[in-house]
């Protein structure tokens, strides 16, 4: 294990200088643990930032997809679902709670927009079926 002390002038993603901060690198099998609190922060959010936004463009694609059955909107819920069990349980103390109000809050929608669609669907199954047995 090194202990590295920052100094030259850089900055992290969210704007914070690491002028004069000490920054603790161990390599071991070509991985690299950061052991600061301040830089792991910076690292994961950014992480959970991607996987948000690849969960919300695959959100978008199972809403907008021509499905009868509303297998796709089930999958859409289930995806949102996971994505939060994963940030509440593992990466929640590493967040701030403004970002995950934000996050929380578009899912929100996401979730609303699914399950309208899904009743709409299920609605539109059972009118059919009750349709066919009148016409018997």
């Amino acid at each position: 294990m090194n202990n590295y002390l920052i100094i030259e002038k850089s900055f992290t993603y969210n704007g914070d200088l690491t002028l004069g901060k000490e920054l603790t690198i161990k390599s071991h099998d070509s991985k690299v643990y950061i052991y600061s609190l301040d830089i792991q922060k910076v690292f994961i959010s950014n992480k959970v930032y991607k996987k948000y936004l690849k969960l919300l463009k695959m959100v978008n694609f199972y809403l907008n997809s021509d499905d009868d059955t509303g297998t796709a909107y089930h999958e859409a819920l289930n995806e949102i679902e996971r994505f939060r069990q994963l940030v509440k349980n593992k990466y929640r103390a590493y967040l701030l709670d403004k970002t995950l109000k934000e996050m929380s809050l578009e899912l929100q929608k996401r979730v609303m927009d699914a399950k309208k669609r899904l009743i709409f669907v299920e609605t539109k199954s059972y009118d059919y079926i009750n349709e066919n047995k009148r016409s018997k």
